[in-house]
């Protein structure tokens, strides 16, 4: 089984990956090093100064079995079940500008969040194995409730492509 943990950038990725792999054993594959060494680039973005990543070569790739996709390109990949992690907005606001995202990087991000964009990237890919995951708070709760889903304890508590924005941004 391949699951893919995604998400917009701090919505803590890589926070929750650390934890499942410490506290379950769960085996992390960090997207961003895949990516880094196997060289799967397209280009470079003058506009956001980053590069572009080959989607269609990163695809390609024989990813194991057994793995947790770390990324926030991972719902892209061909997976079993898709986590996609939410912020709120502030909170995310904050966590960036503490990472050193650029005012502009940080707006971005932020309005993906607001926007659903991972959300709507990884439905249009993956339907009905994209399980949406708060990630605000303690982190703990959602490195056990993502263990749940990746061990499909925990599908029936969570419902694809939903998730309660009610009072989010109080």
């Amino acid at each position: 089984m391949k699951v893919a943990l995604s998400g917009t950038p701090g919505t803590g990725k890589t926070a929750i990956s650390t934890l499942l792999s410490e506290r379950y054993g769960v085996r992390i594959l960090d997207l961003h090093g895949v990516i880094r060494t196997y060289e799967y680039y397209a280009g470079w973005d003058k506009d956001r100064s980053c590069s572009i990543v080959d989607l269609i070569a990163l695809k390609a790739h024989p990813f194991p079995d057994g793995v947790v996709l770390e990324g926030h390109l991972s719902h892209h990949l061909a997976v079993d079940r898709v986590i996609v992690l939410r912020t709120n907005p502030v909170v995310l606001r904050k966590r960036l500008y503490q990472k050193g995202f650029s005012n502009e990087k940080v707006e971005e991000n932020v309005q993906a969040e607001i926007l659903d964009v991972v959300l709507i990237e990884a439905l249009a890919a993956n339907d009905d194995k994209v399980y949406e995951l708060e990630s605000t708070g303690a982190l703990d709760k959602s490195a056990q409730l993502a263990w749940e889903i990746i061990q499909g304890q925990a599908l029936e508590r969570f419902v694809p492509g939903r998730f309660d924005w009610m009072g989010y941004l109080e």
